[in-house]
C-alpha cells in the first residue's frame, strides 16, 4: 500500500510527498529456495515436494521497507 498527497499552485509549481509500503511488509525470504542457487537437490522429493527451483524471477512482496519521499515539480507552460 502506498499513499501520496500532493498540492498544485496557480504559479506552475506542485509539492507532494508520500509513503510507499504503508504496512511495512518485507517476506522473510524474497527469493525462492535461496539455501540452493544451483539447483543441487531439485529432485530431492523431501526436501522440495512442489520441484521448485531457485529463481530471482518470483519476487512479488516489496524488497524494501517503509520509506518516505517527497518533491516538487514545476510545469512550463
Amino acid at each position: 500500500m502506498n499513499i501520496q498527497l500532493s498540492k498544485k499552485f496557480d504559479n506552475g509549481f506542485e509539492i507532494y510527498g508520500g509513503i510507499k509500503n504503508l504496512m511495512n511488509f518485507v517476506p522473510k525470504n524474497p527469493i525462492l529456495r535461496p539455501f540452493d542457487p544451483f539447483d543441487n537437490s531439485v529432485d530431492d522429493v523431501l526436501n522440495n515436494p512442489y520441484g521448485y527451483t531457485f529463481d530471482t524471477t518470483y519476487g512479488y512482496a516489496p524488497m524494501q521497507g517503509i520509506r518516505s519521499f517527497f518533491g516538487i515539480r514545476y510545469q512550463i507552460r
